[in-house]
């Protein structure tokens, strides 16, 4: 049986840039080493269907990083996060998941284990939620807040179009966190969000050193830099947030198969099953992301 520890708000060992936000968590619970808390930290974030690019480039520099002493953290998500965390493990600097649910509530196999293998090698699993608190659409944007915030920097390895990566550097610009990223193949629908994110101003890197010089010796210049990055972000999702074209549509209907029962008039989860004959772990699974992509 596994051992949760519990710290608060007060306590010592609780980030202290986490503390700064807007509406911190009041206790956090974890299980694993709770002293790579204390070490600098790199953010690993990105797609969860990976190409073997995004795949290699995630665990390398999570390896790399490591080795120099950094505790690589991601959301124990599938895709680059499972590579990121895999990466952790073989340096020093091992790694910290943390989870948009309570411990009892893993959504995937894969994920959870990598949660045991991760705590059996040193690593940490933490989170903000009760034991058996489920996955929603809030607490994964509130994961990705910890992920975010926690951290020297986020790097962005992979990303389409529309991605949950977004939510994790907005958080990230909003709290002075430097993003970078990995520039990708144009002809790749993955590479888009790193991509403009480059564009924006984000750091292109392509080493570990280039991260460690950034966050070790920060420039005069980048509150600017990334003051520059928010409106810049403003601009676009407020340009996004208004285009409701039958394309963005037709997107949805072909990602999400759940989409096309659903109508002006209200449906529930049972309806949907039984109309749909889809199993009930895809259906709240695309629920949940039709939410976060508004």
């Amino acid at each position: 049986m596994m051992q949760i520890k519990t710290i608060e708000i007060d306590n010592p060992i609780y980030p202290q840039k986490l503390k700064n936000v807007k509406k911190a968590p009041k206790r956090m619970y974890m299980v694993g080493d709770e002293n790579l808390l204390k070490n600098p930290k790199i953010s690993i974030v990105g797609s969860r269907e990976n190409t073997e690019y995004g795949k290699k480039m995630a665990l390398n520099f999570a390896k790399k990083l490591s080795e120099k002493g950094y505790t690589i953290t991601s959301g124990l998500a599938n895709g680059i996060d499972t590579y990121s965390h895999m990466g952790g493990l073989l340096g020093i600097g091992k790694t910290i998941a943390v989870l948009p649910s309570g411990f009892n509530n893993i959504s995937s196999k894969t994920n959870q284990k990598l949660f045991y293998e991760i705590i059996e090698n040193g690593g940490l699993v933490i989170t903000q939620y009760m034991e058996n608190t489920a996955v929603s659409a809030k607490t994964l944007e509130e994961r990705n807040k910890i992920v975010a915030v926690i951290s020297k920097g986020v790097l962005v390895v992979e990303g389409d179009y529309r991605t949950g990566t977004t939510i994790t550097v907005k958080h990230a610009r909003e709290n002075g966190v430097p993003i970078f990223c990995i520039p990708g193949n144009l002809d790749n629908s993955k590479s888009y969000t790193p991509n403009q994110l480059i564009k924006q101003g984000a750091f292109l890197i392509t080493n570990e050193k280039d991260i460690i010089e950034i966050v070790e010796n920060r420039e005069p210049n980048i509150t600017l830099r990334e003051s520059k990055m928010i409106f810049e972000l403003k601009l676009e999702e407020e340009y996004i947030q208004k285009m409701k074209t039958r394309k963005i549509q037709e997107e949805r209907r072909c990602r999400y198969l759940t989409y096309q029962y659903i109508k002006q008039e209200p449906i529930d989860t049972d309806t949907i099953v039984n109309i749909s004959h889809l199993n009930i772990n895809q259906i709240n699974y695309e629920l949940t992301m039709l939410q976060i992509e508004g």
